[in-house]
Parts: structure tokens; C-alpha cells; sequence
């Protein structure tokens, strides 16, 4: 079976847009051929939330962890064609395997021969990393405007997922204009949605953007919906405490390795 989305290349935009496909639900394989940019450094120093720097193999490490949290898979192989099938992409790699998806994210830093099957289509890449290619994305040091900083990368994977997410929600989930972009990955106290004024403003963004043939049954399950999505993204005390454990749990495993 298809898989939702590959994505070419495990380094900082990949591995980025990862957590945020996986954690939205998307079956994300990221397709890792081991010669990410950050590599290059000896030390990442200008990293926001690591005072004092982090060696890029930690750094990539933290990361591949955090994406497989959020659900995805990790494949080591670099990915040799980029092709089109009925209903997707056809990813080829070195070793003779191959992997069928609906969506692709090229996120390699150096190689991108891969995509040779789309020469003159991707001339006109959007900031989000959308293309002329439906489904196809590039971020990080393939999309236009790049920056060889690793944080700045890790922005355009996020934002390129966020673009991805939200093309899924119009096209696959069927869901209309405003309230597919009305989607944001974040955890917030209990009572930050709810409320006459919140329902009241989830209900005016889901007309406004409704068709003229849209039924009240329809009307009301978008609304449902949307409420509901928002009021699962609050956390309580006892979760949120067990997540930040985990989270230190996690961090000091790879820190104390790496100092031992």
C-alpha cells in the first residue's frame, strides 16, 4: 500500500516536517541517505535551546527520535528516482527498493538528480515549499531562498509540512478552504477553547467559507469537527506532566551518551 508521504532526506527540514506530518497522523517515511549538511560541523552552536552548542550526530539522533515518537519511519538508503505513478509517486532507491507514496518532500541538502523526471516543473517553488507538481515538495537548501543554517532549514520543513497538512485536509479529508487552514500543532491548558465567543467564531469560519450548496447536516458535522480537534489539543496537569518527563527522559539519554 501507498504510504501518505516520503520524504527525501533525514537532516534538519526532513526530519522537521517529519514530526509535524506524523504527529498529524500521516504515514511518513523518511528516506535518510546519511550525508546531511550538518554534518559538516564539527559543532552546532547556533541552535535555539542548546546553550553551549551540540554535536551535529546528537543533534540529528534527537531528531530521528523525535520523528519516530511522532510515528514515522526512519530508512537509511539514498534515494536514486523520483517518479510519477496514477496516484502519486514512485521513490526508487540505490538498493533496488522502492516505496509508493501519495505525497513526496525533497528535503536533500546536495543531490538532486533524484527529481531529473521533473526538469523545468519546479522553476516556481512557493516559500511553503508547494510546486508546480501536485503533491511534490521542496524545502529546506532545495527551495528558493535558501539559507545553509540549520535552524533556519528546520523552519522551512515546519512551515513546508504545515503546507502539506492543510493541502491534505482540502483534498483528501474534503474539508473547505478556511477551516483547512485553520490547523495548528500545539498543546494548551485545559479552557483555552470553549466558550460561546470560541463556538461562535469556529461557526462564522465555517459558513464564510462553506458552498452555497452545503447542507445544514454538513454545516454542522464541520463545525463538530473543528471543535473537536481543537478542544483534544488541550492537555491536563497529569498528562502534561508525564509528556515533560518523557521529554527529559529522552534528552538526558542522548546527552549523557554523548559526554560518556
Amino acid at each position: 500500500m501507498a504510504r501518505d508521504l516520503a520524504i527525501v532526506g533525514g537532516g534538519a527540514s526532513g526530519l522537521s516536517a517529519a514530526v509535524f506530518t506524523g504527529r498529524y497522523g500521516l504515514d511518513t517515511v523518511v528516506l535518510d541517505g546519511g550525508v546531511s549538511a550538518i554534518r559538516q560541523c564539527v559543532l552546532l552552536e547556533n541552535f535555539l535551546g542548546f546553550p553551549g552548542g551540540i554535536p551535529p550526530e546528537t543533534f540529528l539522533e534527537l531528531g530521528r527520535e523525535q520523528a519516530e515518537l511522532a510515528g514515522c519511519e526512519i530508512r537509511d538508503g539514498m534515494v536514486e528516482t523520483v517518479e510519477r505513478t496514477d496516484d502519486g509517486f514512485r521513490v526508487g532507491t540505490m538498493d533496488g527498493g522502492e516505496i509508493e507514496a501519495n505525497r513526496v518532500v525533497a528535503a536533500s541538502a546536495y543531490d538532486d538528480e533524484y527529481l531529473s523526471a521533473f526538469d523545468g516543473e519546479l522553476t516556481d517553488v512557493e516559500r511553503n515549499g508547494r510546486t508546480a507538481v501536485d503533491g511534490l515538495y521542496l524545502t529546506g537548501t532545495l527551495g528558493d531562498d535558501a539559507e545553509h543554517q540549520a535552524i533556519v532549514n528546520a523552519g522551512d520543513g515546519a512551515r513546508t509540512a504545515l503546507a502539506l497538512i492543510r493541502d491534505v485536509r482540502r483534498e483528501d479529508e474534503g474539508r473547505w478552504e478556511d477551516p483547512a487552514d485553520y490547523y495548528y500543532d500545539w498543546a494548551v491548558e485545559p479552557g483555552r477553547y470553549g466558550g460561546p465567543e470560541w463556538e461562535s467564531h469556529i461557526e462564522d469560519l465555517v459558513a464564510e467559507s462553506a458552498p452555497e450548496t452545503a447542507t445544514e447536516t454538513e454545516l454542522e458535522h464541520a463545525v463538530e469537527l473543528l471543535k473537536r480537534e481543537h478542544l483534544t489539543m488541550e492537555l491536563g496537569e497529569e498528562e502534561r506532566s508525564e509528556r515533560e518527563k518523557r521529554g527529559r527522559q529522552l534528552l538526558r539519554k542522548h546527552l549523557l551518551e554523548e559526554s560518556e
